[in-house]
């Protein structure tokens, strides 16, 4: 456990036992670490059939939602019923609280962490049968197929709306490819965005750049990243339409990945051979849905090979589609709210 979740420990106990002894506990909660995890839970909340709060890390991350309108409140909370994208349970140390634990992004491409980790659950929405069944196999008890419901988000009119004002923008050039750059966490071993984040001045003048970044990248990139004239940066909230407005992705071992290939769009991905979490059936399939380079410098070749081939690794993304989504054309918010309905108003006091 975290320390701050060993420190806080027995004084959240006690105030959610007296809470709950004078019938003053939350309810359902939905638990937002990051501005990014509300935009996973979004396309399930409009089918959600009980009373819940959403209630975010810090007051920075309440702000930054409420700004979009959306109503939050602040951690701590003493919920009955806990959802949540993360396994922040140093938050809510208590066994006491239904938990329901859900996707933050395609783990395909990251190695499963340990089964304890999901066990503490007492439900988790895996996204589809095939990595349901790898989850048991793995040791994994509450695991149960939910969907992806962010992947809902590419198919919203907001998105297609955004989606074109990216695309109208002053310093867009409709004669341009169109890259979008993404990167894991530079602390996970995984990321390769220091292979491309100094290069970006140049890579305008070629290319209309669109970049994403992982939520806990270090601000060094970050602000490389926003500093650059001409260069769009995608938030949380964003990201779907620069999806939608890309040509190719770039990447490296990013989940963005999955949701390309349920666009149908090339993949150009830096090799990377290292990390925990990288194992030899993840380094294969990320081989198989993309053109691999080893740095920079490989970069037009391999946009120049797609554009001469325009149906190369389509039949690769098609095939994994649907081994990280399912049926793409049905809502997962929906089936996802469906299951977490029946578990809250079975639970529920």
């Amino acid at each position: 456990m975290v320390i701050s979740g060993l420190i806080i420990k027995f004084p959240y106990w006690l105030c959610w036992q007296v809470r709950r002894l004078v019938n003053q506990l939350n309810g359902v909660v939905f638990y937002v670490e990051s501005e990014h995890d509300y935009f996973v839970i979004e396309n399930i909340l409009p089918h959600i059939e009980f009373q819940y709060s959403i209630v975010a890390r810090n007051r920075e991350i309440a702000k930054q939602l409420r700004q979009r309108g959306m109503q939050v409140d602040v951690w701590p909370a003493f919920p009955e019923v806990l959802i949540m994208t993360r396994h922040a349970f140093h938050r809510f140390p208590i066994r006491g609280i239904k938990k329901i634990g859900m996707k933050h992004g395609t783990y395909h491409f990251k190695k499963m962490i340990h089964p304890k980790k999901y066990n503490a659950f007492d439900l988790y929405l895996f996204s589809t049968d095939y990595e349901a069944e790898m989850a048991a196999k793995a040791g994994i008890k509450c695991g149960v197929v939910g969907g992806q419901p962010k992947l809902d988000s590419l198919y919203q009119k907001r998105t297609l709306e955004i989606s074109l004002k990216i695309q109208q923008q002053p310093e867009f050039d409709a004669d341009k490819k169109t890259l979008l750059f993404t990167a894991t966490w530079d602390k996970s071993g995984l990321s390769a965005i220091e292979q491309w984040i100094d290069k970006l001045p140049v890579l305008k003048t070629k290319y209309n750049i669109l970049v994403s970044l992982h939520p806990m990248m270090s601000i060094n990139f970050v602000n490389k990243a926003k500093s650059v004239p001409g260069v769009y940066f995608a938030d949380a909230y964003n990201l779907p339409a620069f999806m939608l407005a890309a040509d190719f992705l770039i990447s490296d071992t990013s989940s963005v990945m999955g949701e390309f290939c349920a666009l149908d769009k090339p993949i150009i991905t830096f090799y990377v051979d290292e990390g925990w979490r990288l194992t030899h059936e993840i380094r294969e399939m990320i081989k198989d849905i993309s053109v691999q380079i080893k740095n920079v410098n490989e970069l037009d070749q391999a946009v120049e090979k797609y554009i001469k081939h325009p149906d190369l690794k389509k039949t690769q993304r098609r095939k994994w589609r649907k081994v990280f989504y399912g049926d793409i054309n049905a809502s997962h918010g929906k089936r996802s709210a469906r299951i977490i309905n029946a578990f809250v108003l079975k639970h529920i006091n």
